[in-house]
């Protein structure tokens, strides 16, 4: 069993190593990191602290996954208490007074518990459920009344998170002639506890460390159709897969998407398959004629198509000069492309079946070319895959796949749907994570150069 702790400003490293001593540490948690780790049974997922405004926070689903993988995901005082909240129902194990209070409704407003801090972790705002804990405490302990309590915290709450200090609050109390009950109760919290996050955060990294949190919920939701194609997608981008080098699935097949020569024909096989029902590998003649009976069936035809849908589709040279049953199968396979939303579109290895071919060869390519763009990037921070020239990307992937510098737009678009991808410019798009590693391994590096977007 691994324990993974997620924290930041709510509790330090070595306070969590202190309490958890056996536990992986990360950063607060952000899109994609749980599926990251690739855990399974027995592990447990502590979330503590997570972003949400400088990066896109963890999904649902992407817990969701974790539990169904039979991962125990618990959640405390910060991001954990709120995605806890809406997850019990599911398994998703709440600890301490701040999750106790979301889930009961008491609590209902994510900025409460949000911070503003530093990319180290220095916590340069308070917690608004900090200072609600300090007025509650405070009027207990009779230092404030509760009327001037919930006045201090209506002009707490009306504080943006990113400038809800103690100084802020001094300031919008003078102005409200709160002064003397802040000044009050700024002396109490100086000599008393009101830090609410961590003590919840120490409760339960306490009780992961003693083994104890036991994850309840319906089981129902495990049978039901909640792994929609974003699901899928996530799981691609982000969980690793085993070549013995961890890079996630999706990387491995974009690059074969793009510099593989045979890909286009194993792609072309998949969706016939998928649409005929026979198998990848059943002699192509008799999957094409499949294919096209399956067409007919369904009322497709090339002649019930206008000529703007033939000319989206395909080159004006195949509009002229391909047998119809040829134009028909093309336009098929294209209108297909790796998209969750089918179950062409693989979400790992496994699923991936004979589409991927070398995968650990393939993997040390990718692992390459991402060595390559973190050290150009962090030679100069302009020199980004972000900054790449386009027009000099695309005239690679042209050369690459056999065009000519001039193609025109229709013949780019048609060697990028035979590929799998919606268009030209989508491919050039996914090639920047590779262009570098490539140029690599067919030109000396003196000789490549990084055009900045200015």
């Amino acid at each position: 069993m691994t324990v993974h702790v997620f924290a930041g400003p709510t509790i330090g490293a070595n306070r969590i190593r202190r309490l958890a001593p056996h536990a992986a540490l990360h950063p607060p948690v952000k899109h994609g990191d749980l599926l990251r780790l690739a855990l399974g049974p027995g592990d447990v997922a502590l979330i503590i602290d997570g972003v949400w405004h400088q990066s896109a926070p963890v999904r649902h689903k992407e817990i969701l996954a974790l539990l169904a993988d039979g991962v125990t995901v618990v959640g405390a005082a910060s991001m954990g208490a709120l995605r806890a909240a809406e997850l019990a129902p599911y398994g998703m194990v709440g600890v301490g007074r701040i999750f106790e209070d979301f889930h009961a409704g008491r609590l209902d407003a994510d900025d409460e518990v949000a911070v503003l801090h530093t990319p180290e972790g220095e916590q340069l705002s308070e917690a608004l459920v900090n200072i609600r804990t300090a007025l509650n405490r405070a009027v207990i302990d009779e230092k404030l009344s509760s009327y001037d309590a919930l006045s201090l915290l209506d002009l707490a709450r009306a504080l943006p998170y990113t400038r809800r200090t103690w100084q802020a609050l001094g300031r919008v109390a003078r102005e409200a002639d709160l002064d003397k009950p802040f000044t009050a109760l700024n002396e109490w919290r100086s000599t008393h506890s009101y830090d609410a996050k961590r003590e919840d955060a120490e409760e339960a990294l306490a009780l992961v460390a003693a083994g104890l949190p036991v994850p309840s919920g319906s089981e129902a939701w495990r049978d039901e159709l909640w792994r929609t194609s974003f699901v899928r997608y996530w799981t691609a981008t982000f969980r690793p897969t085993a070549t013995g080098i961890e890079l996630p699935f999706l990387s491995l097949l974009q690059h074969q998407q793009i510099y593989d020569p045979g890909f286009p024909a194993r792609w072309r096989a998949r969706v016939l398959s998928r649409i005929t029902g026979l198998a990848a590998t059943a002699p192509g003649a008799q999957m094409e004629a499949a294919a096209i009976k399956a067409a007919f069936a369904d009322g497709v035809a090339l002649a019930a198509l206008a000529p703007e849908q033939k000319a989206f589709w395909l080159t004006p040279g195949e509009v002229q000069s391909l047998p119809q049953h040829e134009a028909l199968l093309r336009i098929m396979v294209r209108s297909a492309r790796l998209d969750g939303a089918w179950d062409a579109w693989p979400a790992s290895r496994a699923e991936a079946g004979e589409l991927l071919e070398a995968p650990v060869q393939t993997a040390e390519h990718v692992a390459v070319a991402c060595q390559i763009n973190t050290a150009v990037a962090a030679d100069n921070p302009r020199h980004t895959t972000a900054h790449l020239d386009p027009e000099r990307v695309a005239r690679h992937l042209l050369v690459s796949w056999g065009l000519d510098h001039h193609a025109a737009p229709a013949s780019r678009d048609a060697a990028a749907r035979d590929r799998a991808f919606r268009d030209f410019a989508g491919a050039v798009e996914v090639d920047r994570a590779f262009y570098l590693g490539a140029r690599v391994r067919t030109a000396s590096p003196a000789t490549i150069d990084i055009e900045p977007l200015i």
